[in-house]
């Protein structure tokens, strides 16, 4: 448990310092990431019936607008998730797997978070500070976590079906 937790202090640790000191990671991926956002979202947002247009990283309509900002980009929790099954000991196609499953989901979860808060937004205003600070990021951490508990028993249940019973 304590080489786990080392493991992925470290490796959490150094995403952030990438992040933090990567000119590639603030100049050119998250501003490209920000823009996919909001294109998908307003994709959607048109396919739910709603009057959008997007420009760069905003989403507008009559009623309401939002900007895809840090945070609103879900790489903190799949970042959180993937050095989780990377801290993890087990075989790496494994891990792998887990990592394009568990970033595709979050990434999924992502959308529908922004395409809800919009239209949130746009019919209660009020509500939708509440649903964007408070709601859906205690939501998308919990998601992450459960996802990696999810992952672990898949990962881990030949091992425990074929482990020999102690006496």
């Amino acid at each position: 448990m304590l080489k786990f937790l080392l493991i992925f202090g470290v490796l959490l640790a150094a995403f952030y310092v990438f992040t933090a000191f990567s000119p590639f990671y603030g100049k050119r991926f998250v501003p490209s990431l920000h823009q996919l956002i909001a294109k998908v979202s307003g994709a959607l947002l048109a396919i739910l019936g709603q009057d959008t247009t997007v420009s760069n990283v905003s989403i507008f309509s009559p009623r309401f607008s939002v900007r895809i900002v840090r945070g609103c980009d879900a790489v903190e929790a799949i970042a959180l998730y993937v050095c989780a099954v990377l801290a993890f000991p087990l075989p790496f196609l494994k891990r792998l797997l887990g990592m394009i499953a568990g970033a595709l989901l979050l990434s999924v979860l992502n959308l529908v978070r922004v395409v809800s808060l919009f239209l949130i937004g746009a019919y209660s205003r009020r509500m939708f500070d509440l649903m964007h600070i408070d709601v859906w990021q205690a939501v998308f951490i919990f998601f992450a976590v459960l996802l990696w508990i999810l992952w672990l028993l898949w990962a881990t249940r030949s091992q425990t079906l074929t482990r020999p019973a102690s006496s």
